[in-house]
């Protein structure tokens, strides 16, 4: 089991590295076509040239302050050796668009939350009944958290339209209020992990602007939950996480 999640973060780890050097790569190809899109189109006239700045000062504010919220309901994992838990979480999000081209719009982003919380099955083995001398005793817990996401990026498409698809990946931590999970019992007083979790994630989603400056998200992502074998057990949380979010300022 350890190995298993041990080249499970491997796999998460190198595919967010992979994401945001390509990501990263792409941005500066995007702002060198922009920018030589510009300046040819400077060369038939300065009209022609300030027409297009004010277009994108009117479609292209980079900043971006929202609120969004999200939930994983208990439903079958992605890996078996998951957990079983539901899980929420509420969050702030500044963002920052770093590159564009005519179709395309990625964004840094950065996520402060105040509150999560997480319900899971905890497992104890504790003394039983001959012929059964050990059983397995199964109960529900729950912790509460809060977090950061520093490493998150966002890639949309169609940016000129109303309604724009996109990818996300990201990378963040959650502290939570006791460790997570606790599976101390008599016969097996260390099974415990650890409050600080990690939380690596990826998935996609619409977003749909609006005509003032605003815009509403929708999405899914798979998400992560572990605390990296630092604990002494680390069977982690994985969880399909439905969210809606809300951009109340662009500027």
């Amino acid at each position: 089991m350890q190995k298993s999640h041990a080249d499970f973060r491997r796999v998460i780890s190198f595919f967010i590295l992979t994401a945001a050097l390509t990501l990263t790569a792409s941005a500066q190809k995007f702002s060198d076509e922009r920018e030589n899109n510009v300046t040819e189109k400077s060369i038939g006239g300065a009209v022609q040239t300030e027409d297009v700045i004010q277009v994108d000062d009117a479609l292209d504010k980079k900043n971006e302050f929202a609120v969004w919220g999200a939930f994983a309901p208990d439903i079958p994992r992605l890996f078996s050796g998951s957990r079983r838990s539901t899980f929420g979480e509420v969050g702030l999000r500044y963002s920052r668009r770093i590159a564009t081209t005519e179709n395309l719009a990625l964004k840094y982003q950065i996520d402060l939350i105040p509150l999560a919380i997480i319900n899971y099955e905890r497992e104890r083995l504790i003394p039983g009944i001959a012929p059964t001398p050990v059983v397995v005793d199964r109960s529900d817990q729950t912790a509460y958290a809060f977090g950061l996401t520093p490493v998150s990026f966002q890639l949309n498409f169609r940016r000129r339209a109303k309604i724009q698809p996109f990818v996300t990946v990201e990378a963040g931590l959650l502290i939570f209020n006791k460790k997570i999970p606790d599976d101390r019992s008599a016969l097996r007083p260390n099974q415990v992990g650890r409050r600080l979790n990690f939380t690596p994630a990826g998935g996609g989603g619409v977003e749909f602007a609006t005509g003032d400056a605003r815009s509403y998200t929708i999405g899914f992502k798979f998400h992560h939950i572990s605390n990296s074998s630092t604990g002494n057990i680390n069977p982690g949380f994985d969880q399909n996480l439905f969210y809606f979010g809300y951009t109340f300022k662009k500027f």
